[in-house]
């Protein structure tokens, strides 16, 4: 049965400015949402408790950093049986070119977003990876050409006296 945790307009509002920018000092936060500081640190912790928060961590540019060929592959599999999902999905947990990878509906199995230096890094991740695997059936890759949105921001609706959420603690 799944675990649901209240947030009230305080929280949403911490949630809204933490994602913008999670290295505000606490004093300014709590200024922000019109609360305490000691009382702005426990929501945070229990935020972090109940799962809500996941993770504070850095957003690295990929591309500033020389990897600059994305790509998203859709990847069937020959054999759909749980067991072979399941070791599908802990090898692509494993690379470390796979950043993101979706079971979906549709007509293939998987949606992989993949980041690598260039065409041949992507030549050989496909051989080692995808192609090497044995269990995929076929694949078709997609490269974007230009990315017109990336967001990691959930927005909270503040004006609402309660939202309640699924947790996953």
């Amino acid at each position: 049965m799944p675990k649901f945790h209240a947030l009230d307009k305080v929280d949403r509002k911490l949630l809204n400015l933490l994602q913008k920018d999670n290295q505000i000092p606490t004093r300014t936060l709590a200024e922000k949402v019109h609360i305490s500081q000691p009382t702005c640190l426990r929501r945070i912790r229990e935020l972090r408790e109940a799962g809500v928060i996941s993770a504070d961590v850095a957003m690295v540019d990929p591309f500033a950093l020389g990897y600059g060929m994305l790509a998203f592959l859709e990847v069937s599999l020959n054999n759909q049986s749980d067991e072979h999902m399941q070791e599908f999905e802990a090898r692509m947990a494993k690379e470390t070119e796979v950043m993101q990878c979706y079971f979906v509906s549709g007509d293939y199995d998987y949606f992989l977003v993949v980041h690598v230096v260039d065409m041949d890094a992507y030549y050989q991740f496909v051989r080692r990876v995808i192609s090497g695997s044995g269990n995929v059936r076929h694949f078709q890759s997609r490269f974007p050409m230009k990315r017109a949105k990336f967001a990691t921001r959930i927005a909270f609706d503040e004006k609402q006296a309660e939202v309640q959420v699924r947790v996953s603690k």
